[in-house]
């Protein structure tokens, strides 16, 4: 009669298996989300150094990668660009004289990360034995298995190679990163902008690097051009157009003749635009400022004339869509660019 006798300390977990420098590692599932295998270009490309260490851009995410070879101390001395390009798996591959990056994507206290592996094997149910005492105090590993072959494997502790990879404190730091790249590119996207009003105090805005003077121009110096207002200005003929008349509800306020009448008010607030080497003069209500704002849509047009709607320094504001007003609006007349 044979009598065995199983230490309770031993458990039984699924793992997924893996091979650095010919050696086997197991891994415990319960960490493992995904596997991404990178080759030819893509493993050349695929991965980017930020302030000097390896990413890999996973759906749009940057995911922190870390080399077991060099967490386990086997590439001490190497670069990240020396691992990369030198990852066992390269041999594995070189038959096909095409270069591929295993990644086992691992998550460890909600943190993501990539493990780079020479080959990934197979998973299997492996049985859980103590380290020696010798191995307890290295933290990269959580215990060992014996394999089907009768050779030892160690069973990594993700948690512990997150930590002295120093994963979890760069996580951190990449998430900032990540919110200052995006608060960057969102500052690249900013545009100086003309804030002004327009019929009922509406706010509205064109860029600035349309507008070439702002102007107070005095009522008296309106004169008719055919049904177009038009003054002169710098020695040339500027037509005006009203942002009033502009506008969708222009139709309404016109007169059955179409003859407009000129200005009543003692001095106009003038927007003096370039648009394709054109000049012409945009009437407005009330000049306010000129500001740098990140301009996204943020409500679609609610009438001609108008290309979306903003919050611009904390206001609903329309950005006017200047090319849709000349083809629309009074009968605007080609002229010679204002002189500076």
């Amino acid at each position: 009669m044979v009598r065995m006798k199983i230490p309770l300390t031993l458990a039984i977990i699924p793992a997924l298996i893996v091979t650095s420098r010919g050696e086997r590692y197991a891994i415990p599932q319960v960490s493992l989300l995904e596997l991404v295998r990178l080759e030819g270009e893509h493993a050349r490309a695929g991965i980017e150094m930020i302030h000097g260490a390896p990413v890999y851009r996973l759906r749009g995410h940057l995911l922190p990668l870390v080399y077991l070879r060099r967490a386990l101390g086997e590439d001490v001395g190497e670069g990240p660009e020396e691992t990369t390009s030198d990852t066992p798996d390269a041999s594995a591959s070189s038959a096909t004289g095409s270069r591929c990056v295993n990644i086992v994507v691992l998550q460890a206290e909600g943190q993501q990360f990539g493990l780079v592996v020479d080959e990934v094997n197979d998973t299997e149910e492996i049985v859980v034995k103590p380290l020696s005492k010798q191995l307890k105090a290295i933290a990269v590993y959580a215990g060992a298995t014996i394999m089907g072959d009768g050779k030892v494997a160690l069973i990594l502790d993700v948690l512990g190679l997150a930590h002295s990879s120093s994963i979890l404190a760069e996580g951190k730091e990449g998430a900032l990163a990540e919110a200052e790249a995006a608060q960057v590119a969102s500052a690249g996207q900013k545009q100086k902008l003309v804030l002004f009003t327009g019929p009922c105090d509406s706010r509205m805005a064109v860029p600035l690097n349309m507008l070439a003077r702002l102007e107070n121009i005095p009522g008296a110096e309106v004169e008719r051009s055919g049904n177009q207002w038009v003054t002169q200005y710098r020695g040339q003929i500027l037509p005006l157009i009203r942002v009033s008349h502009a506008l969708e509800e222009r139709r309404q306020v016109r007169t059955i003749t179409g003859v407009i009448d000129l200005p009543t008010a003692a001095t106009l607030q003038v927007l003096v635009l370039e648009h394709e080497r054109q000049a012409f003069g945009l009437v407005v209500n009330q000049i306010l400022d000129i500001v740098e704002s990140a301009l996204e849509p943020q409500s679609p047009p609610t009438r001609a004339g108008v290309l979306f709607s903003s919050v611009v320094s904390e206001r609903v504001t329309e950005m006017l869509d200047v090319p849709a007003i000349l083809r629309g609006g009074e009968a605007f007349a080609p002229v010679a660019a204002v002189q500076g």
